[in-house]
């Protein structure tokens, strides 16, 4: 590693004072070091995480102060949201080389003195009265320090950076002896040059842990939650485009960031029922030697000091964590959809395949989120709002969170606003997939705005009072109208005026309560 020392150090370390070229001191192994009072900030310059080391004064070459900096960083990692099998590794990456150096990058000078200033400045974030370690110091202002991605010009939380670069750039690897036993699942025949994707190789092992845990005399509900564990934990590695085979620890990642993947969190029991039936997970790997005795080992480990770190005080971190990525998300959408604020859209939307037409014309924002759009239609035809619902255009399916139907291309109807869709398309909104109502929409014509931001969706024209839930869809609805004309009558504007916004807030609330029939 290099690291780059201001002058005051520089005649206890031996710098080298050769120029080096600015691309160096952007690695993952690149440090930088400030004096502030009696305190070391040495601070890792590509992810700005800061080891705090104290008395300065006390080295006096530089094998005193590299033993003390690795003592400091070992401490860190030991508290820090990484498995404790990837200590070693990370530590050994950091420390293969070490180089002096007094050049130093203005925007590290920044950084160090931001971390100066949270330390030891006016608005300090350190309790000194509680006596803190320095491991302790390090990890609050890792906690609570952004920077700025200028490339992709996001933010990020110094630790967020630090416990992906522990999930990246270091694997923990199975060692299985590859044999005949196993090599059905590491390869698609026993060709060695056929080899499965991660998919492939969890769809086999999935079906080959069920059968083991039948054979086992496992009742039902416990071979249902260890086969949904499993299955759940697999799909989580990968979307990392790993597979349970290429790093055993990564099931401590997925135990303490559990609440942010599933916006859930269980109980203390379900927690250790969890814990339980990851235990099984590993016995049935050990049992078909995709896990050695000590590949098992690491990975109960890894679960036990996943499952220690959710009730530790460390906890706070992975609440915090969780938070960050709730603002980041909310502060996104709002710099993306603040765009089609001064945009007013005119939609007309009619029942498909019912005579006669039944549609509504109405004008909206641009900044409307689509999932809102839906629950204005729903409103505006009078549905109740109780079932599932999708809008699509072609292949393009928008679904809610809760909703995968595994056809086309599937994104999340609460991140796409009106202004994102495209005029020429025509776009069908379906609910209820038991009735299948289709509504057909079109997005008819765009103009500035002109009335306040945020305007509640305003009633333009329409035809029909609505469809009657669970009645069998455009059939049963033909044949109710003839016991009931006023179907088909023309829309009372001014009544509709008054119920549609109440209407659509009662919509929002059954969603975010998750008051969805599965059909």
């Amino acid at each position: 590693m290099i690291i780059a020392v201001e002058n005051s150090l520089a005649q206890h370390l031996h710098i080298n004072s050769q120029v080096i070229a600015p691309s160096d001191l952007l690695e993952t192994n690149v440090w930088t070091i400030r004096v502030t009072g009696e305190f070391m900030i040495i601070m890792n310059n590509l992810m700005s995480l800061p080891i705090i080391v104290r008395y300065p004064q006390r080295f006096n070459d530089s094998r005193s102060f590299i033993a003390a900096f690795k003592r400091e960083f070992l401490s860190l990692l030991e508290v820090s949201p990484i498995p404790h099998a990837k200590i070693r590794m990370i530590r050994d990456a950091q420390f293969s080389k070490v180089v002096f150096t007094r050049q130093i990058q203005p925007e590290t000078q920044q950084q160090l003195q931001m971390y100066q200033n949270l330390m030891m400045g006016p608005n300090s974030i350190i309790d000194w009265e509680k006596d803190p370690t320095n491991a302790e110091i390090a990890l609050q202002l890792a906690e609570q320090t952004r920077i700025t991605n200028k490339t992709m010009d996001e933010e990020y939380v110094v630790m967020d950076i630090f416990e992906d670069y522990s999930v990246t750039d270091f694997k923990v690897a199975t060692h299985p002896k590859l044999n005949e036993h196993n090599r059905r699942y590491l390869y698609r025949s026993l060709s060695i040059n056929d080899i499965m994707n991660a998919t492939a190789v969890g769809e086999k092992i999935l079906d080959d842990y069920q059968d083991y845990l039948e054979s086992r005399g496992k009742s039902e509900s416990i071979v249902d939650r260890d086969l949904d564990c499993a299955a759940d934990y697999i799909g989580y590695c990968e979307a990392l485009g790993e597979s349970v085979l290429d790093d055993i620890t990564l099931v401590y990642h997925y135990l303490i960031n559990y609440e942010k993947l599933h916006n859930d969190r269980p109980t203390d029991t379900g927690f250790h029922s969890k814990s339980d039936a990851f235990r099984e997970f590993g016995k049935f790997l050990r049992a078909e030697d995709l896990f050695s005795s000590e590949d098992y080992d690491l990975f109960v480990q890894a679960i036990s000091q996943g499952l220690k770190d959710l009730g530790s005080k460390q906890r706070m971190y992975h609440l915090q964590r969780i938070i960050r990525d709730m603002q980041r998300q909310v502060r996104n959408q709002r710099e993306h959809a603040i765009q089609y604020v001064n945009k007013q859209y005119t939609i007309y939307v009619e029942l498909s395949d019912y005579h006669p037409k039944m549609w509504r014309r109405f004008t909206v924002s641009g900044d409307m989120r689509l999932d809102m759009l839906c629950f204005a239609i729903l409103a505006a035809f009078n549905a109740d709002g109780h079932h599932l619902f999708e809008l699509h255009q072609g292949n393009t399916h928008y679904q809610l969170p809760i909703l995968d139907s595994g056809f086309g291309q599937s994104k999340d109807i609460t991140q796409s606003w009106v202004g994102d869709c495209n005029l020429d398309h025509e776009y069908n909104l379906i609910y209820d997939f038991g009735d299948m109502w289709n509504f057909k929409i079109k997005f008819e014509e765009v103009k500035p705005k002109r009335l306040p931001a945020h305007t509640s969706p305003q009633i333009v024209s329409g035809f029909g009072n609505g469809i009657l839930d669970d009645i069998g869809g455009v059939e049963g609805l033909t044949q109710a109208a003839k016991d009931d004309p006023a179907i088909n009558e023309p829309l009372n504007i001014p009544k509709f005026k008054g119920q549609w916004s109440r209407q659509i807030e009662k919509y929002d609330t059954l969603m975010n309560k998750k008051h969805y029939n599965r059909e």
